[in-house]
């Protein structure tokens, strides 16, 4: 949509709303409202999916009154929802927590799907800023983002050589359906091959049955802006095709220090129905981004700085150039398509098909000043002649200085598919098979490119006018090209006994992956290849022994394929300053975990005992002063993991809808690594004891929730000698719905408020070492660490079409 387009809109929305009285409460039926504002309705349900559906009950002699009305709103928020839109009755045989959309539009639209989720029983998240664009980190039971199986809409969404999650390339959060973690580990048919920490699934909102749309509009704290819109088609004809089409763009200003962020995205979904439960999905999002990056910060840095600790605002010529903000940043351009689709071939015969794409190219970039002449190094190869660098200043000794962008790229091509068939025998058993092909073509590299006289990078990008030798090659410091195919072949059983009340699954997945690589500097290596083969069996069970009871256990085995970086060289310095690990070992892990759940007419809740059980368990840290753009991997050894985790929603008693989760975590490494006595330490990014409280109020025409988290001190070293403090956040919201008028239905106005008391802490472990402290005569490396963003406020205008 255009600025003129927009702006219009802008304008009925202001004109209608001003000149309105005071907002009155409105209700209606659930069938009625979805389709006039745009609720996205959905097929019914197959029999897998069916969860018990919260009734009503008369108001008891206390006047509890449980509300079974949706709100008429812009944004689909139904008023409805248990826990105020964080919980939701289950039926899966595992752990799992959902969080919809009640929950996800009151957020602000700006903030990133991890931070959505960081009320969740045991999810752990670290922020570096209040929008949620410039990195972050996350942990589910003390095992970090590249543990974790990431899928949206069913494909595959994480980096397949290092398992990075990038906050920034999800639809935007007013298209956002709901987002699922299941904790313990993911299903047979999910597409991964680092999913030895659990499962995050996100999905889409479905189009909606009429025509129609929505517009948003943001203004906040440190010059944020955002505008939003989105068109849906409605039925087109009686076709049974729907779609849906949307824009986002944002900027604002670093929350501390000097710099911006910008950022606009397309969202775009389209869906075929017909006959009995056939569907066609396409959806697809791209974005474009450029944004902050933080200086790492040690505890000493922490101490000393505190929040001050950013980078320089001004411009200087030499090597304290390097910290000038134009210089360090993150530029990336990302597209994702997917189109899972559902076949029924006849009563007992389904098909599922899931074909995807996932385009990225951009980098994480710092400075570096250069020599004409001295110190430079091609791979293992010291460099004697002179370099051609553009805008270059004299030295003293007749050789020239020039300061130049270094840019961490990454471009990577990722396709596949996940295909899966299932057959009813008889009246218990369903049988599937299924099979999960990808193929990946990864392309890593750390290279120069000129930059002006003002600091100002030619290209933020990095990928043009690259510095090259006389001869011709080009200046890396990093250059590493991987193939990495995976094929991974799936058979279970879903069976059903006494009546549906009883469920078990068993089931094997055999996973094949051949990694295929080129380091392309000088040196002793060159030719790099990896095949892996683990077979990971699961078995689970639920028993529903009562409409609101249910007992559920599982078994389940999962891995992790080393990272592309264990396999490589790596130049940092001089010479060679990482050796790639030539026969490199999978992390392999087995959890169990056995619950209970309560689904009632007034209460939703759970309760999760799990264990866990590693081998040569892989802790992801980032390479200090890279800027995030390099990563490796430690080998942890053994580790031992026990914990309790749980949480509970109600449904709207006198319009409140609040929420309780937390987690007991005991986790401990088994050996000693690297010479240094770590047996029985605790793990790293793994607090003891976590815990969220999340209060929702909506009467339909205003509203306010409020949420607070805790999280106990978290070891940074493998060692325990030193830790991240304890914290605790807080957030919270208000706002309004007004009468539709006109053409504009259902006008919102809310405000959110990002860390509310403006507390001053530590959110995120961004580098683990193995010590802090000289031990044994191993010196001591301290770790890095993010810091919470402070108190933001930012206010949304909305109103459906």
């Amino acid at each position: 949509m255009n600025r003129l387009t927009l702006s219009s809109v802008v304008c009925l929305f202001v004109t209608s709303v001003v000149p309105l009285p005071q907002a009155i409460a409105q209700t209606a039926s659930i069938g009625s409202e979805a389709r006039k504002h745009g609720v996205p309705t959905r097929r019914p349900p197959t029999p897998q999916e069916r969860v018990p559906t919260p009734t009503p009950v008369p108001t008891s002699p206390e006047n509890i009154v449980v509300s079974v009305h949706q709100h008429r709103s812009a944004d689909g928020i139904t008023g409805r929802q248990p826990g105020g839109g964080l919980i939701k009755p289950e039926t899966a045989p595992k752990s799992v927590s959902t969080v919809s959309r009640d929950f996800i539009q009151k957020q602000s639209p700006a903030q990133n799907p991890l931070q959505l989720v960081e009320l969740l029983p045991g999810i752990v998240v670290g922020s570096a800023d209040p929008f949620g664009l410039t990195g972050g980190t996350i942990s589910l039971r003390g095992l970090d983002q590249s543990e974790m199986a990431l899928t949206w809409e069913g494909a595959p969404a994480a980096d397949i050589g290092i398992y990075t999650i990038d906050t920034s390339e999800f639809a935007s959060n007013e298209d956002l359906e709901d987002m699922s973690v299941q904790q313990g580990s993911p299903n047979l048919d999910t597409p991964t091959i680092n999913g030895s920490g659990g499962w995050l699934s996100f999905r889409d909102r479905d189009p909606a049955w009429r025509m129609g749309g929505l517009v948003t509009l943001g203004y906040g704290s440190f010059n944020y802006h955002r505008e939003f819109a989105r068109f849906d088609t409605g039925e087109i004809g009686h076709s049974g095709v729907r779609a849906y089409v949307s824009y986002a763009n944002q900027r604002d200003d670093a929350w501390r220090g000097p710099g911006h962020d910008s950022i606009w995205n397309m969202d775009w979904k389209a869906i075929k129905e017909w006959g009995p439960d056939n569907t066609i999905t396409f959806v697809g999002s791209y974005r474009h981004s450029i944004e902050n990056t933080w200086p790492s910060m040690t505890m000493a840095d922490w101490k000393a700085y505190g929040r001050g600790f950013t980078w320089d605002r001004r411009y200087v010529f030499g090597p304290e150039g390097e910290n000038y903000w134009r210089l360090n940043r993150n530029p990336y351009d990302n597209m994702l398509l997917s189109a899972p689709s559902h076949f029924t071939l006849t009563e007992r015969w389904h098909i599922n098909f899931t074909p995807y794409f996932w385009h990225g190219e951009g980098n994480n970039s710092a400075g570096a000043f250069l020599n004409n002449i001295n110190g430079n190094f091609l791979g293992n190869e010291a460099l004697t002649h002179a370099l051609s660098l553009p805008y270059a200043q004299a030295g003293g000794d007749d050789t020239e200085n020039a300061m130049t962008l270094l840019a961490y790229r990454n471009v990577q091509y990722r396709g596949g598919f996940t295909a899966k068939t299932d057959y009813r025998i008889g009246a218990h058993h369903d049988l599937y098979l299924g099979w999960w092909f990808d193929y990946s073509n990864d392309h890593d590299y750390a290279v120069l490119s000129p930059v002006k006289y003002d600091g100002t990078p030619l290209d933020i990008f990095g990928a043009t006018n690259n510095i090259k030798l006389s001869d011709g090659r080009l200046l890396a410091y990093a250059n590493i090209s991987t193939i990495t195919t995976v094929n991974a072949l799936f058979v279970g059983d879903h069976a059903t006994f006494l009546g549906g009340k009883l469920t078990m699954d068993a089931g094997i997945k055999l996973a094949m992956i051949n990694r295929n690589g080129t380091n392309e500097l000088p040196g002793p290596q060159y030719k790099v290849v990896l095949n892996d083969f683990q077979p990971l069996p699961a078995v689970s069970a639920r028993y529903q022994f009562s409409k609101q009871h249910q007992v559920f256990a599982s078994v389940s085995t999962s891995f992790r394929s080393p990272s592309t970086p264990t396999l490589y060289d790596a130049y940092y310095d001089h010479g060679v300053s990482y050796q790639g690990i030539r026969e490199p070992k999978d992390e392999y892990s087995i959890s169990e975990e056995i619950g209970y759940r309560y689904n009632g007419p007034l209460l939703v809740a759970s309760a999760t005992y799990f264990h866990y059980n590693f081998t040569n368990r892989q802790i992801q840290s980032a390479v200090t002063g890279t800027n995030g753009g390099v990563t490796v991997d430690l080998n942890a050894g053994g580790q031992t993991s026990n914990g309790v985790s749980g949480e509970i929603g109600t449904l709207p008693i006198r319009h409140f809808r609040p929420y309780v989760s937390g987690q007991y975590l005991h986790a401990t490494i088994d050996n000693n690594i690297s010479g240094l006595p770590t047996a029985g330490k605790t793990a790293v990014r793994s607090p003891r004891l976590t815990g969220a409280l999340g209060i929702d109020w909506d009467n339909g025409s205003l509203f306010w929730n409020y949420n607070i988290r805790y999280v106990s001190r978290q070891s940074s070293t493998l060692m325990n000698d030193e830790h991240m403090p304890a914290y605790y956040d807080m957030n919270a919201t208000v706002g309004a719905r007004l009468p539709s008028y006109g053409p504009v239905k259902s006008p919102t106005i809310q405000v959110n408020f990002i860390n509310l008391t403006n507390n001053h802490y530590l959110s995120g472990i961004q580098t683990v070492t193995t010590n802090a402290m000289t031990t044994r005569g191993i010196a001591g490396t301290a770790p890095d660490y993010l810091v919470a963003p402070g108190l933001a406020v930012m206010a949304t205008m909305k109103a459906a079409f």
